[in-house]
């Protein structure tokens, strides 16, 4: 299987290299992508190896975790930005360059649908129902891996006191001091929070904390313990009734998916 990933890996590296002149920006971004891809692959990978599951399933794991926002590239080229309301669906864009490239060479037929299903609906708000059980493990593993790895690289973010702003992960909004209603209303009814009603700052990190209920396996809920993610992002934040509230029911939401 070693040999399989490496093969992966360079056509993933080969890839990549075929976009040539970028710019110091671009190439910057590229770069970003890249070792997410490859941090989100082992990730899936690793989880898959946490649920004991065989080599085959190990494999697609990494693949689907590889692949997933293939996409990114080729959107950034195109529209010069990775937001997806000011240009396309990148995960839609990431089945496309699939499909057309010769990247699923290694695996059958099956495993190519389950991949591709996958990787579609990787970032949507919630999964279309009626999926196999096979779907819906993939599906799971490659939106908790992504997931768990963008919580990382937010959460060094915050605690970085002498971190320059970053707007991909501020989004150019104002900080705020209070949380939304529509997002506290969300987030305090046990569901994630839409995009769209994010209006601040401080709007993100509560959607952000809000990721844990769409959280599927229980060594991710072990990761997110482990790394303190939730208390790094509250810690983050100001302080107000809202915050303490909000806080204090993720946190027991996710200590009871950890321990049960």
């Amino acid at each position: 299987m070693d040999a399989w990933i490496t093969l992966l890996k360079r056509k993933f590296d080969d890839y990549i290299s075929s976009f040539t002149g970028l710019s110091e920006d671009q190439q910057r971004n590229f770069t970003i992508k890249k070792d997410h891809s490859l941090r989100v692959a082992e990730l899936s990978y690793s989880l898959a190896e946490k649920l004991k599951r065989e080599d085959q399933d190990k494999f697609l794991a990494f693949f689907i975790g590889l692949f997933h926002d293939i996409g990114r590239f080729k959107q950034l080229i195109t529209y010069n930005t990775f937001n997806d309301s000011k240009s396309l669906d990148h995960a839609r864009l990431s089945v496309q360059v699939l499909q057309e490239g010769d990247f699923c060479q290694l695996l059958n037929e099956r495993q190519i649908e389950t991949a591709l299903l996958a990787i579609e609906h990787h970032n949507k708000r919630q999964l279309p129902k009626g999926l196999s059980e096979e779907a819906l493990l993939f599906a799971g593993l490659i939106r908790d891996a992504d997931k768990l790895d963008i919580l990382k690289v937010l959460t060094e973010y915050y605690t970085n006191s002498k971190a320059s702003p970053n707007h991909t992960l501020t989004w150019e909004m104002p900080k705020g001091t209070a949380v939304s209603p529509d997002v506290s209303k969300q987030i305090l009814a046990g569901s994630l929070v839409s995009k769209e009603k994010v209006a601040n700052e401080l709007d993100i990190k509560v959607m952000q904390l809000s990721w844990v209920y769409d959280i599927n396996f229980k060594p991710s809920f072990e990761m997110i313990m482990e790394n303190r993610f939730l208390e790094k992002i509250y810690e983050s934040m100001p302080k107000n009734d809202t915050v303490i509230e909000v806080h204090r029911k993720v946190k027991i939401y996710t200590e009871n998916k950890f321990i049960a």
